[in-house]
């Protein structure tokens, strides 16, 4: 007794869809070389934002390479056009796969999420501290 001709069909479509799903998540998770962080950076992260004991917001800068990091970090708050009212900036070094913790000017009054922030490579010659 023969298939229906779109039973078959429809069989060889699963098939594929199958076949398709596993290749392409097995493609995906090859080619995905560094995690992607909240700093932007590949291997740097901002982790275990705080209160510190001050009052102001602290937060730690992690280094997961196997290479030492300058980082340039800057931390602004915006009015409703968007335009800059009041920033902290600073530079750390990290050694490689180390960790260090910074805190801003901001006090703990302004909720940490209206704090816009941004993160670059520092040029190494030109550390502030």
């Amino acid at each position: 007794m023969k298939k229906a001709p779109h039973l078959e069909v429809f069989c060889r479509l699963i098939t594929n869809l199958v076949f398709v799903m596993f290749a392409s998540a097995n493609v995906a998770a090859s080619t995905l070389l560094a995690p992607k962080t909240n700093t932007s950076l590949p291997n740097i992260h901002m982790k275990a934002v705080r209160c510190a004991e001050v009052g102001v917001w602290s937060f730690d800068i992690v280094n997961n390479a196997f290479a030492p990091a300058h980082i340039d970090y800057f931390f602004w708050l915006e009015d409703d056009d968007a335009d800059a009212i009041r920033g902290d900036e600073g530079q750390v070094r990290l050694g490689s796969k180390s960790r260090q913790s910074v805190n801003l000017t901001f006090t703990c009054d302004v909720p940490f999420t209206e704090l816009r922030h941004h993160f670059q490579w520092a040029p190494s010659g030109f550390l502030a501290k």
